[in-house]
Protein backbone atom coordinates (compact mmCIF):
# COMPACT_ATOMS: atom_id res chain seq x y z
CA UNK A 1 0.00 0.00 0.00
CA UNK A 2 1.64 2.76 -1.14
CA UNK A 3 1.46 5.94 1.49
CA UNK A 4 -0.79 8.88 1.12
CA UNK A 5 1.60 11.87 0.83
CA UNK A 6 -1.27 14.05 0.42
CA UNK A 7 -3.60 16.04 3.23
CA UNK A 8 -7.07 15.47 3.41
CA UNK A 9 -9.30 18.26 4.06
CA UNK A 10 -13.11 17.50 4.94
CA UNK A 11 -15.03 20.96 3.13
CA UNK A 12 -18.03 20.03 4.67
CA UNK A 13 -18.31 23.60 6.88
CA UNK A 14 -17.27 26.66 4.96
CA UNK A 15 -15.17 28.54 8.09
CA UNK A 16 -11.80 30.22 8.89
CA UNK A 17 -10.86 26.94 10.15
CA UNK A 18 -11.36 24.88 7.04
CA UNK A 19 -9.92 27.82 5.04
CA UNK A 20 -6.89 28.25 6.46
CA UNK A 21 -6.82 23.74 6.09
CA UNK A 22 -7.26 24.36 2.79
CA UNK A 23 -4.79 27.04 2.12
CA UNK A 24 -2.07 25.72 3.72
CA UNK A 25 -2.17 22.54 1.31
CA UNK A 26 -2.67 24.53 -1.63
CA UNK A 27 0.32 26.76 -1.05
CA UNK A 28 2.47 23.76 0.01
CA UNK A 29 2.16 21.56 -2.29
CA UNK A 30 -0.80 22.50 -4.73
CA UNK A 31 -2.47 18.84 -4.39
CA UNK A 32 -4.60 17.21 -1.55
CA UNK A 33 -7.79 15.11 -0.78
CA UNK A 34 -11.25 16.77 -0.05
CA UNK A 35 -13.98 15.14 1.90
CA UNK A 36 -17.38 16.39 2.76
CA UNK A 37 -17.86 16.86 -0.73
CA UNK A 38 -21.81 15.52 -1.01
CA UNK A 39 -20.99 12.65 -4.31
CA UNK A 40 -22.19 8.90 -2.59
CA UNK A 41 -20.15 6.03 -3.58
CA UNK A 42 -23.11 4.78 -5.74
CA UNK A 43 -23.38 8.11 -7.71
CA UNK A 44 -19.20 7.85 -8.07
CA UNK A 45 -19.41 4.40 -9.54
CA UNK A 46 -22.80 5.38 -12.00
CA UNK A 47 -20.77 7.94 -13.36
CA UNK A 48 -17.42 5.71 -14.19
CA UNK A 49 -19.97 3.14 -15.62
CA UNK A 50 -21.17 5.37 -17.81
CA UNK A 51 -17.99 6.63 -18.84
CA UNK A 52 -16.48 3.20 -19.32
CA UNK A 53 -20.02 2.44 -21.52
CA UNK A 54 -19.31 5.22 -23.95
CA UNK A 55 -15.73 4.04 -24.39
CA UNK A 56 -16.53 0.73 -25.60
CA UNK A 57 -18.67 2.34 -28.55
CA UNK A 58 -17.23 1.71 -31.74
CA UNK A 59 -14.20 4.39 -32.95
CA UNK A 60 -15.73 4.88 -36.20
CA UNK A 61 -18.88 6.36 -34.06
CA UNK A 62 -16.73 7.95 -31.52
CA UNK A 63 -14.53 10.20 -34.33
CA UNK A 64 -18.19 10.97 -35.43
CA UNK A 65 -17.17 13.83 -32.89
CA UNK A 66 -13.93 15.15 -33.13
CA UNK A 67 -12.12 17.27 -30.58
CA UNK A 68 -12.40 21.02 -32.16
CA UNK A 69 -10.72 24.01 -31.06
CA UNK A 70 -12.79 25.01 -28.05
CA UNK A 71 -11.60 21.52 -26.14
CA UNK A 72 -14.73 20.12 -27.02
CA UNK A 73 -15.73 16.72 -28.53
CA UNK A 74 -13.24 13.18 -28.21
CA UNK A 75 -9.75 12.88 -28.32
CA UNK A 76 -8.75 9.67 -29.64
CA UNK A 77 -5.20 8.06 -28.52
CA UNK A 78 -2.27 10.20 -29.39
CA UNK A 79 -3.96 13.42 -30.26
CA UNK A 80 -3.28 15.04 -27.03
CA UNK A 81 0.25 15.89 -26.11
CA UNK A 82 0.39 17.68 -22.72
CA UNK A 83 4.47 17.86 -22.77
CA UNK A 84 5.42 18.77 -26.40
CA UNK A 85 8.82 19.68 -25.12
CA UNK A 86 9.93 16.40 -24.03
CA UNK A 87 7.34 14.02 -26.10
CA UNK A 88 7.13 13.15 -29.73
CA UNK A 89 4.41 10.98 -29.60
CA UNK A 90 0.86 11.64 -28.01
CA UNK A 91 -0.25 10.41 -25.20
CA UNK A 92 -1.84 7.19 -25.02
CA UNK A 93 -5.44 7.98 -23.82
CA UNK A 94 -8.68 8.82 -25.05
CA UNK A 95 -10.86 11.52 -24.07
CA UNK A 96 -14.46 12.78 -23.96
CA UNK A 97 -14.65 16.41 -23.26
CA UNK A 98 -17.40 18.57 -22.38
CA UNK A 99 -17.31 22.53 -22.87
CA UNK A 100 -19.32 25.16 -23.70
CA UNK A 101 -21.25 24.48 -20.65
CA UNK A 102 -24.11 26.16 -19.12
CA UNK A 103 -24.42 25.73 -15.03
CA UNK A 104 -27.37 26.67 -14.65
CA UNK A 105 -28.46 23.81 -16.75
CA UNK A 106 -25.86 21.64 -16.71
CA UNK A 107 -25.28 21.74 -20.67
CA UNK A 108 -23.36 22.34 -23.53
CA UNK A 109 -24.34 24.28 -26.27
CA UNK A 110 -22.57 21.93 -28.90
CA UNK A 111 -23.04 18.73 -29.98
CA UNK A 112 -22.37 15.72 -27.95
CA UNK A 113 -22.84 12.24 -28.69
CA UNK A 114 -26.62 11.63 -29.56
CA UNK A 115 -25.51 7.89 -27.60
CA UNK A 116 -25.88 10.11 -24.25
CA UNK A 117 -29.08 11.63 -25.16
CA UNK A 118 -30.98 8.36 -26.21
CA UNK A 119 -31.42 7.53 -22.88
CA UNK A 120 -32.75 10.23 -20.91
CA UNK A 121 -30.96 9.04 -17.31
CA UNK A 122 -27.71 8.99 -19.11
CA UNK A 123 -28.23 12.65 -19.75
CA UNK A 124 -29.21 13.45 -16.70
CA UNK A 125 -26.57 11.51 -14.92
CA UNK A 126 -23.98 14.26 -17.25
CA UNK A 127 -25.75 17.18 -16.33
CA UNK A 128 -26.11 16.47 -12.69
CA UNK A 129 -22.43 15.92 -11.95
CA UNK A 130 -21.19 19.07 -14.46
CA UNK A 131 -23.68 20.78 -12.26
CA UNK A 132 -22.24 19.48 -8.78
CA UNK A 133 -18.60 19.22 -9.71
CA UNK A 134 -18.74 22.94 -10.68
CA UNK A 135 -20.69 24.00 -7.06
CA UNK A 136 -18.29 21.66 -5.46
CA UNK A 137 -15.02 23.93 -7.65
CA UNK A 138 -17.20 27.29 -6.18
CA UNK A 139 -17.12 25.98 -2.73
CA UNK A 140 -13.29 25.69 -2.97
CA UNK A 141 -12.99 28.82 -4.32
CA UNK A 142 -14.64 30.46 -1.56
CA UNK A 143 -12.87 29.04 1.19
CA UNK A 144 -9.54 29.94 -0.71
CA UNK A 145 -10.59 33.31 -0.42
CA UNK A 146 -11.70 33.40 2.79
CA UNK A 147 -8.14 31.65 3.34
CA UNK A 148 -6.25 34.26 1.63
CA UNK A 149 -8.11 36.95 3.14
CA UNK A 150 -8.59 38.78 0.14
CA UNK A 151 -9.82 42.52 0.60
CA UNK A 152 -13.55 43.86 0.39
CA UNK A 153 -13.55 46.15 -2.88
CA UNK A 154 -16.62 47.96 -3.50
CA UNK A 155 -18.42 45.88 -6.27
CA UNK A 156 -17.45 42.86 -4.20
CA UNK A 157 -16.83 40.52 -0.92
CA UNK A 158 -13.02 39.62 -0.77
CA UNK A 159 -14.80 36.06 0.17
CA UNK A 160 -16.58 36.26 -3.25
CA UNK A 161 -14.06 37.73 -5.31
CA UNK A 162 -13.33 34.52 -7.11
CA UNK A 163 -17.02 34.06 -7.88
CA UNK A 164 -17.89 36.98 -9.26
CA UNK A 165 -15.72 36.11 -11.86
CA UNK A 166 -17.49 33.14 -12.07
CA UNK A 167 -20.61 34.21 -13.62
CA UNK A 168 -23.11 30.39 -14.40
CA UNK A 169 -24.53 31.59 -17.64
CA UNK A 170 -21.18 33.51 -19.25
CA UNK A 171 -18.69 31.69 -21.31
CA UNK A 172 -15.22 30.14 -19.43
CA UNK A 173 -13.13 26.79 -20.40
CA UNK A 174 -14.57 25.11 -17.37
CA UNK A 175 -14.40 21.10 -18.94
CA UNK A 176 -15.68 18.27 -17.97
CA UNK A 177 -14.04 15.08 -18.92
CA UNK A 178 -13.98 11.58 -19.30
CA UNK A 179 -10.86 10.10 -19.61
CA UNK A 180 -9.69 6.27 -20.28
CA UNK A 181 -6.07 5.15 -20.12
CA UNK A 182 -5.25 1.10 -21.91
CA UNK A 183 -4.29 -0.81 -19.92
CA UNK A 184 -0.06 -1.83 -21.06
CA UNK A 185 2.02 -4.34 -19.73
CA UNK A 186 5.88 -3.37 -20.42
CA UNK A 187 9.31 -4.48 -18.99
CA UNK A 188 10.05 -1.07 -18.12
CA UNK A 189 7.73 1.09 -16.07
CA UNK A 190 8.83 4.41 -17.61
CA UNK A 191 8.34 3.38 -20.93
CA UNK A 192 5.44 4.78 -21.41
CA UNK A 193 3.49 7.43 -19.35
CA UNK A 194 -0.18 7.90 -19.94
CA UNK A 195 -0.42 11.55 -19.62
CA UNK A 196 2.93 13.67 -20.00
CA UNK A 197 4.44 16.11 -17.21
CA UNK A 198 1.91 19.26 -16.86
CA UNK A 199 -0.01 22.14 -14.71
CA UNK A 200 -3.56 22.24 -15.27
CA UNK A 201 -4.26 25.38 -17.16
CA UNK A 202 -7.11 26.53 -15.21
CA UNK A 203 -8.12 27.41 -11.55
CA UNK A 204 -8.55 24.20 -10.10
CA UNK A 205 -9.36 20.76 -10.92
CA UNK A 206 -11.91 17.78 -9.39
CA UNK A 207 -10.60 14.53 -10.17
CA UNK A 208 -12.06 11.15 -8.96
CA UNK A 209 -10.36 8.34 -9.52
CA UNK A 210 -10.73 4.81 -8.52
CA UNK A 211 -8.93 1.59 -6.44
CA UNK A 212 -6.26 -0.48 -8.20
CA UNK A 213 -6.52 2.02 -11.05
CA UNK A 214 -3.53 4.53 -9.61
CA UNK A 215 -0.72 6.30 -12.20
CA UNK A 216 -1.27 10.01 -11.13
CA UNK A 217 2.00 11.55 -10.04
CA UNK A 218 3.07 14.58 -8.48
CA UNK A 219 6.20 16.39 -9.04
CA UNK A 220 8.71 17.36 -5.63
CA UNK A 221 10.96 20.68 -6.65
CA UNK A 222 12.51 20.11 -3.29
CA UNK A 223 13.35 16.52 -3.56
CA UNK A 224 13.37 16.38 -7.40
CA UNK A 225 11.25 13.18 -7.85
CA UNK A 226 8.25 12.17 -8.73
CA UNK A 227 5.65 10.70 -5.63
CA UNK A 228 3.20 8.45 -6.82
CA UNK A 229 -0.84 9.78 -5.32
CA UNK A 230 -2.79 6.62 -4.44
CA UNK A 231 -6.44 5.62 -4.05
CA UNK A 232 -8.32 7.29 -1.09
CA UNK A 233 -11.26 5.16 0.03
CA UNK A 234 -13.96 7.21 2.14
CA UNK A 235 -13.66 7.23 6.01
CA UNK A 236 -16.91 5.23 6.71
CA UNK A 237 -16.59 6.08 10.44
CA UNK A 238 -17.78 9.38 9.26
CA UNK A 239 -20.40 7.96 6.30
CA UNK A 240 -21.24 4.77 5.22
CA UNK A 241 -22.59 5.96 1.72
CA UNK A 242 -19.86 8.82 1.12
CA UNK A 243 -17.97 8.51 -2.31
CA UNK A 244 -13.95 8.70 -2.04
CA UNK A 245 -12.43 11.73 -1.25
CA UNK A 246 -11.84 14.11 -4.54
CA UNK A 247 -8.34 14.97 -5.74
CA UNK A 248 -7.72 18.56 -6.10
CA UNK A 249 -4.86 20.29 -7.68
CA UNK A 250 -4.18 24.10 -8.04
CA UNK A 251 -4.20 24.96 -11.92
CA UNK A 252 -2.20 27.86 -13.55
CA UNK A 253 -4.03 30.93 -13.56
CA UNK A 254 -4.99 30.50 -9.73
CA UNK A 255 -1.18 30.43 -8.73
CA UNK A 256 -0.86 33.56 -11.58
CA UNK A 257 -3.49 35.22 -9.60
CA UNK A 258 -1.68 35.20 -6.70
CA UNK A 259 1.99 35.15 -7.55
CA UNK A 260 2.37 31.85 -6.85
CA UNK A 261 0.85 31.47 -3.40
CA UNK A 262 -0.95 28.99 -4.66
CA UNK A 263 1.17 25.90 -5.52
CA UNK A 264 0.54 24.84 -9.36
CA UNK A 265 2.32 21.29 -9.58
CA UNK A 266 3.52 19.49 -12.11
CA UNK A 267 1.90 16.18 -12.86
CA UNK A 268 1.21 13.17 -14.63
CA UNK A 269 -0.09 9.50 -15.57
CA UNK A 270 2.26 6.92 -16.29
CA UNK A 271 1.76 2.69 -15.58
CA UNK A 272 2.95 1.80 -12.36
CA UNK A 273 4.47 -1.65 -12.08
CA UNK A 274 1.32 -3.34 -10.90
CA UNK A 275 -0.91 -1.95 -13.47
CA UNK A 276 1.58 -3.36 -15.77
CA UNK A 277 1.29 -6.65 -14.65
CA UNK A 278 -2.64 -6.84 -14.46
CA UNK A 279 -3.43 -5.01 -17.54
CA UNK A 280 -5.78 -2.71 -16.01
CA UNK A 281 -6.92 0.02 -17.74
CA UNK A 282 -7.61 3.39 -16.02
CA UNK A 283 -10.73 5.62 -15.95
CA UNK A 284 -10.97 8.74 -14.53
CA UNK A 285 -13.62 11.25 -14.27
CA UNK A 286 -12.39 15.47 -14.35
CA UNK A 287 -13.59 18.97 -13.90
CA UNK A 288 -11.43 21.88 -14.92
CA UNK A 289 -12.82 24.56 -13.42
CA UNK A 290 -11.97 28.21 -14.88
CA UNK A 291 -12.92 31.82 -14.93
CA UNK A 292 -15.17 33.51 -17.13
CA UNK A 293 -13.13 33.67 -20.43
CA UNK A 294 -13.51 37.63 -19.90
CA UNK A 295 -12.08 37.97 -16.47
CA UNK A 296 -8.49 39.41 -16.35
CA UNK A 297 -5.51 38.05 -15.00
CA UNK A 298 -5.24 40.76 -12.41
CA UNK A 299 -3.18 40.18 -9.15
CA UNK A 300 -5.69 38.89 -6.25
CA UNK A 301 -6.26 42.19 -3.38
CA UNK A 302 -4.90 40.46 -0.55
CA UNK A 303 -2.18 41.52 1.58
CA UNK A 304 -0.40 37.86 1.27
CA UNK A 305 -0.10 38.29 -2.11
CA UNK A 306 1.01 42.34 -2.42
CA UNK A 307 3.94 41.06 -0.71
CA UNK A 308 4.97 39.21 -4.06
CA UNK A 309 7.46 40.83 -5.80
CA UNK A 310 7.61 40.17 -9.96
CA UNK A 311 5.84 37.30 -9.87
CA UNK A 312 3.06 36.68 -11.71
CA UNK A 313 0.01 38.85 -12.25
CA UNK A 314 2.48 41.17 -10.25
CA UNK A 315 4.50 41.29 -12.62
CA UNK A 316 2.76 42.60 -15.48
CA UNK A 317 0.82 45.90 -15.98
CA UNK A 318 -1.45 44.83 -19.28
CA UNK A 319 -3.19 41.49 -18.38
CA UNK A 320 -4.25 39.42 -20.58
CA UNK A 321 -8.11 37.44 -19.87
CA UNK A 322 -8.34 34.12 -18.96
CA UNK A 323 -9.66 32.51 -22.39
CA UNK A 324 -6.25 34.27 -23.50
CA UNK A 325 -4.19 32.26 -21.26
CA UNK A 326 -6.32 28.79 -22.19
CA UNK A 327 -5.87 29.82 -26.23
CA UNK A 328 -2.31 29.83 -25.58
CA UNK A 329 -2.01 26.36 -24.07
CA UNK A 330 -4.56 24.33 -25.91
CA UNK A 331 -2.23 25.50 -29.20
CA UNK A 332 0.56 23.87 -27.70
CA UNK A 333 -1.09 21.01 -26.52
CA UNK A 334 -3.14 20.06 -29.92
CA UNK A 335 -0.63 21.75 -32.37
CA UNK A 336 -3.19 23.72 -33.55
CA UNK A 337 -2.52 27.83 -35.21
CA UNK A 338 -3.22 30.02 -32.92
Amino acid sequence: MTENPLKIVDISTVNQSTADELLDAATTQGFLFVEGHGFSQEEVDTVFQLSKEFFQLDNEYKNKYPIDSSNHGYANFGGENLDPQNQKQGDPKEALNFTSLNFLTGKSSKEIPDWLLQDPERERIITDTIQRMYQLSIRILKLLAIGLKIEDTESVKGEDWFLSRYDPSKDSGSTFRFLHYPGQKSLNPESVIRAGAHTDYGSVTLLFQQENQEGLEIYSSGGKRWIPVPFVGADRSKSTTAGPPVVVNIGDLLSYWTGGILKSTIHRVKFPAKVQETGQDRYSIVFFSHPNDDALLEPVPSKLVQTIQNRGANSESNYITAKQHLDNRLAATYGWKK
